[in-house]
C-alpha cells in the first residue's frame, strides 16, 4: 500500500514540474507588429549612434558593426550582445511610433528616431 501512495505521489509531482511557457516569450508573427525595420538613431552618452533592425534576422547593426541580436516576444524586442545573455535595450511594440519609439538601454529611458528614408 505504501508503494502505491509513494507511485501515486510521484506521477502527480512529475505532472506539477513541467515548465509552463511563459506568453512573454513567444514570439509573434511579424505581420502582427509594428513595422521597426529600418535604421534608428540612438542618442546615448553624448553620441549618436545608428542601430539597423530587422526582424526577420537575429543581428542588429550599431554603427555598422555585428555584434548584437535582436529577440523577438510577444511584447517587444530585446537587444542583447551576441555572446551574453543580458539586455542591452528592450522596445515595446507599443510604444512604437512611425517616426519614435521610447524603449530602455542600459537601464536608461531612451528614444530612438527612425532615421529619414529608412520607412
Amino acid at each position: 500500500m505504501k508503494h502505491l501512495l509513494l507511485i501515486i505521489f510521484l506521477v502527480l509531482f512529475s505532472f506539477q514540474c513541467k515548465e509552463k511557457t511563459n506568453p512573454a516569450d513567444i514570439a509573434p508573427n511579424l505581420n502582427n507588429i509594428p513595422n521597426v525595420k529600418g535604421e534608428w538613431v540612438l542618442e546615448w552618452e553624448n553620441k549618436s549612434h545608428i542601430l539597423k533592425l530587422d526582424p526577420d534576422g537575429p543581428k542588429v547593426l550599431l554603427d555598422g558593426k555585428e555584434g548584437l541580436e535582436m529577440d523577438l516576444d510577444s511584447m517587444g524586442i530585446r537587444i542583447r550582445a551576441s555572446d551574453e545573455e543580458s539586455i542591452k535595450g528592450y522596445f515595446l511594440y507599443a510604444d512604437s511610433k512611425p517616426k519614435s519609439w521610447i524603449g530602455t538601454w542600459e537601464n536608461r529611458v531612451v528614444r530612438l528616431l527612425r532615421r529619414k528614408g529608412s520607412e
